[in-house]
């Protein structure tokens, strides 16, 4: 049995959780995705300096996330001196017993990434499965494991497939819709994509498509960024991935966690946001 991870927001132990994007550096360049990043870029920190400034406001519970945080230098030094626990989005692009002893037993919960354009399915499920079985007789300090997969419509017919032959090796596997940049509310799927996708029954991360998001979701007002921020490279913090409201800088002592709900218009359409944040919609104004 995996690890249990923290509930996340008020009146659930008032754990809070900073999404950390330290870089947008990357060793993949999947079309898909908005982050497209081959060197760091002005402004950013050293994950040291990430470290300090993270204890400097509380410690909070962090996700790395990125770009690939696992290319940065002192990645396995950050995750063994950070005093607090860990999530990580990662597409696990080394193999995972090559991290010094003790780096993956400091996450509570760890997001593997698949995407096809740039590795095998096999060597995928092959990495994935030596991380799993660094934690052989010790399931008490493995982390909950994850595998996302972007449903592309390239290869929604081999979504069914790969999940489960991830789930049968113990990750809880599901599918992610394929979402527009921010601000961008075009459709990504065909009605046939999207229809064929729900057919096949598979599970995804998110209970709606991005571009269905765009159309519903009006306004509300929402409690992220009392327990749940973004921070970007250079330490801007936002109260989630999509809404421009900013929480200060985490290096220059201006961030501060929102003391109340505020309203928002944005649509949701990041699992992240969906799963962390909470709200109630309101009247449309006339």
């Amino acid at each position: 049995m995996s690890r249990p991870v923290a509930d996340i927001g008020p009146g659930l132990g008032q754990t809070r959780l900073a999404i950390i994007l330290p870089s947008l550096l990357c060793n993949y360049d999947c079309p898909y995705c908005r982050i497209k990043a081959k060197t760091r870029q002005r402004g950013e920190h050293t994950l040291a300096a990430w470290r300090d400034a993270l204890i400097g406001i509380g410690a909070p519970l962090v996700h790395i996330a990125g770009g690939e945080p696992t290319v940065l230098k002192g990645f396995a030094e950050f995750v063994l001196g950070y005093p607090a626990p860990l999530r990580m989005t990662t597409n696990l692009w080394r193999a995972p017993d090559r991290w010094p002893p003790g780096v993956w037993a400091r996450f509570e919960y760890v997001t593997l990434s698949f995407h096809p354009d740039h590795t095998d399915f096999d060597a995928f499920a092959a990495r994935a499965a030596r991380l799993l079985a660094l934690f052989h007789r010790r399931e008490d300090q493995r982390p909950r494991l994850a595998c996302t997969i972007v449903a592309d419509p390239r290869w929604i017919d081999a979504l069914p497939d790969w999940i489960e032959r991830l789930t049968a090796l113990g990750l809880d596997a599901r599918a992610q819709y394929l979402n527009r940049p921010v601000g961008d509310a075009g459709s990504t799927y065909t009605a046939a994509d999207l229809a064929r996708l729900r057919a096949l029954g598979v599970p995804m991360s998110s209970d709606a498509a991005g571009q269905e998001a765009h159309a519903d979701n009006g306004a509300k007002m929402c409690d992220a960024g009392m327990a749940y921020c973004h921070i970007d490279p250079r330490g801007n913090a936002h109260r989630c991935s999509r809404d421009p409201l900013w929480l200060g800088n985490l290096f220059d002592g201006s961030f501060d966690w929102l003391d109340g709900p505020r309203r928002c218009e944005t649509a949701c359409t990041e699992a992240c946001d969906r799963t962390f944040a909470r709200f109630t919609p309101l009247e449309t104004d006339s």
